[in-house]
């Protein structure tokens, strides 16, 4: 069809159209490196951090029990504490002040004695109220 050199348009316009084409080469090359690295980020990914997000979770919800029942003990502790008020104002209210403040200094001072012959205050079992072992393993 066409004989001899092309036009010196059609020389422009194919050299446009290669630099196009070498231009979309380039960045289809970058988008092929791109993805590589994407998939080598997810293998990685599934390798290595998604069994450490499933044991920290564990571990998360092993503090979230320890911290459940540190609530319930220090509930425990409140309602123990509220009932010991109570009864102080029990014995208060009937003795009158003065006389619980001598009582209590009474028990002081013979709790003082009994350090000093070397006897020490011994609990009884039925004086436990808070088991602490029951809520810290």
């Amino acid at each position: 069809l066409l004989k001899g050199p092309l036009p010196l348009e059609s020389d422009k316009k194919l050299e446009n159209i290669e630099a196009s084409l070498e231009d979309t080469l380039t960045r289809i090359d970058e988008f092929q490196a791109f993805i590589s690295s994407i998939q080598s980020n997810r293998k990685e990914t599934e390798q290595k951090l998604i069994p450490q997000l499933v044991a920290r979770t564990s571990q998360i919800e092993n503090i979230f029990s320890q911290i459940d029942k540190l609530e319930t003990f220090i509930k425990l502790l409140e309602d123990s504490a509220t009932k010991m008020e109570d009864r102080v104002r029990q014995v208060d209210g009937a003795f009158g002040e003065n006389k619980l403040k001598s009582f209590l200094g009474s028990l002081l001072r013979n709790n003082a004695d009994t350090r000093g012959n070397g006897k020490a205050f011994q609990w009884k079992q039925g004086d436990i109220v808070v088991r602490h072992k029951e809520y810290f393993e």
